[in-house]
């Protein structure tokens, strides 16, 4: 059965998955998801805690519920995801003015 979960460059054999997580609440927990995944032999994961998602790049035969086994013994939650996330939004328009506004830095 072949795994629908990410992408595969052919040129180096590498895999790139994407998870979605869930029960993270800070930085830490994404910190302690990401040492979990890279634990993993032949693995190199990033979490965006922004997004809530994990990157991981793997030429190992390693599967996403293998590495969603890994985020649940970790404590959190992983399900498989099909793409890549979309990048969170930066701090723009009102927002940004609101916190320059709060930092002093209001223009």
């Amino acid at each position: 059965m072949t795994e629908l979960t990410g992408s595969q460059n052919e040129a180096t054999g590498e895999r790139r998955m994407y998870l979605d997580l869930t029960g993270m609440s800070c930085g830490m927990c994404s910190g302690r998801v990401q040492k979990a995944l890279n634990k993993v032999d032949g693995v190199r994961a990033s979490v965006d805690f922004a997004t809530k998602t994990a990157t991981v790049e793997t030429q190992t035969d390693v599967t996403a519920a293998e590495l969603c086994d890994v985020v649940r013994e970790a404590g959190y939650g992983a399900e498989p995801r099909a793409t890549a996330p979309e990048t969170a939004p930066s701090a723009s328009g009102p927002l940004r003015r609101l916190v320059g506004g709060l930092l002093g830095h209001n223009r």
